[in-house]
């Protein structure tokens, strides 16, 4: 049997897809972020207008949450899915046609709200529900399974509530969407659309974030000895502010919405705890997801601070709504997507196509496929461009909006580059030590 052979039955076995799966999925997400970065930076001047609803605002939005992050999620969960819990997520070939199912449905749905055209619209959106509701179903069932052998453990049921968090969105979407043939829903359709932005940036993206980090950021920084309760506190609390805070913006009631903004930044207090934790007990050092994790915990503190004091008539919502889903849309979504597959990348094609020739010399270290002046380059241009973006937006300059989302579409380059250099790129001659991927601390 061939070495990749090899890899792959080893791959599937422990439970995880061949890793080209899960590397074109992550592949795809890269590229839906250029594209939404690109369309950002010709919406930018409306949105610092105040214009939020217009084709091309609508097509960005959706595909940075569709396309790029949804896609990269998946892709990840199916294969750290089986390593976090233990059990598999689906086999192979159904992980493909769900993959394949979420990004066409992404980019049909986001190039029918930008033409206007209704069966792309329709059509992206029915895949999108097809295979993330199938995708939903695999992940239930692993999830129960590693509940009865006892490896769920806080990063699975963490995951679980991102699902199910998932599945709301997917519902509401749905609803909007079939309201659009047939008017189901009256003048509240704004604050519809506010509570499932809630559910798909707080929920679904925000909770699988915090989910997979108490796992992924010791692994990373080789962390031993640091203080796990505030993680699954920061875990418990950051799903308990999701339903105050989406029912709240749904209902129109700011008592409620404010109760789940209180919620909401206890968990990103406790998620800060742990990530100091962390960070004082690690031997390597700071690199992109870390960085991204504590830019994305700012910029959620930020944000629900903004909106606490425009719910108490501090100044409109309306103007601080806009730059709040921005700042967590990319701040917290994108920018931990990017930061991780500076790293989650390279482990898997490292694994791939490396790990057989592990102990038997001519394999790179994992260390050497780790982009890391792409990687520094695409901090500075995200950060800068987050904070331009978002001041440009609520400071109603679309100047100062326009710079910023060019240098977030700069970042998307610096990704894209570094993804096409893991996955596409050789290891250097000088690189042919053997090594293995750095052991995930003890649990």
């Amino acid at each position: 049997m061939r070495p990749g052979a090899r890899t792959l039955e080893r791959q599937h076995t422990v439970g995880g897809p061949p890793w080209q799966i899960p590397v074109t999925l992550l592949a795809l997400g890269a590229l839906a972020q250029l594209v939404a970065t690109a369309g950002l930076v010709t919406a930018a001047r409306d949105l610092a207008a105040g214009s939020f609803d217009g084709p091309t605002q609508l097509a960005v939005v959706h595909l940075y949450g569709l396309g790029f992050l949804t896609l990269v999620i998946v892709g990840a969960l199916l294969q750290l899915g089986p390593v976090i819990v233990r059990q598999q997520i689906c086999r192979p070939s159904v992980a493909a046609i769900i993959g394949g199912a979420l990004a066409l449905g992404a980019w049909l749905l986001s190039a029918g709200l930008w033409s206007g055209t209704a069966w792309s619209t329709a059509g992206g959106g029915s895949l999108l529900v097809v295979g993330g509701g199938a995708f939903i179903g695999h992940l239930a069932r692993a999830l129960w399974r590693a509940g009865r052998a006892g490896t769920l453990g806080a990063p699975g049921a963490g995951i679980a509530l991102a699902g199910f968090w998932f599945a709301i969105v997917l519902a509401l979407g749905a609803t909007m969407a079939a309201n659009q043939i047939h008017p189901l829903v009256g003048a509240n359709l704004i604050q519809i659309i506010g509570a499932h932005a809630a559910v798909a940036i707080i929920g679904w993206i925000g909770g699988t974030i915090l989910a997979v980090s108490l796992r992924l950021a010791p692994m990373f920084l080789l962390s031993h000895g640091y203080w796990r309760p505030p993680g699954t506190a920061a875990l418990v609390l950051w799903n308990l502010s999701v339903p105050p805070i989406a029912v709240g913006i749904g209902i129109g009631s700011a008592p409620l919405a404010l109760a789940g903004g209180f919620v909401l930044l206890a968990a990103c207090a406790a998620a800060g705890t742990f990530l100091v934790g962390v960070v004082r007990h690690r031997r390597r050092r700071l690199e992109a997801p870390m960085v991204h994790l504590a830019l994305g915990l700012v910029a959620t503190i930020g944000t629900t601070a903004s909106l606490m004091l425009a719910r108490t008539g501090a100044y409109d919502l309306y103007d601080a709504a806009v730059p709040a889903v921005l700042a967590v849309l990319i701040g917290l979504g994108a920018g931990v997507a990017s930061g991780h597959l500076f790293k989650v990348l390279p482990m898997l094609v490292w694994t791939g196509r490396y790990a057989h020739l592990a102990g038997a010399g001519g394999a790179p270290k994992l260390s050497d496929l780790y982009p890391a002046p792409l990687a520094a380059a695409e901090q500075g241009a995200f950060g800068t461009g987050l904070v331009l973006l978002v001041g440009g937006v609520a400071g109603r300059s679309g100047t100062v909006a326009e710079v910023g989302a060019v240098l977030l579409f700069v970042a998307a380059v610096a990704v894209a580059a570094a993804v096409a250099a893991v996955v596409f790129g050789a290891p250097g001659t000088h690189r042919t030590s053997p090594a293995v991927p750095a052991a995930e601390p003890a649990q």
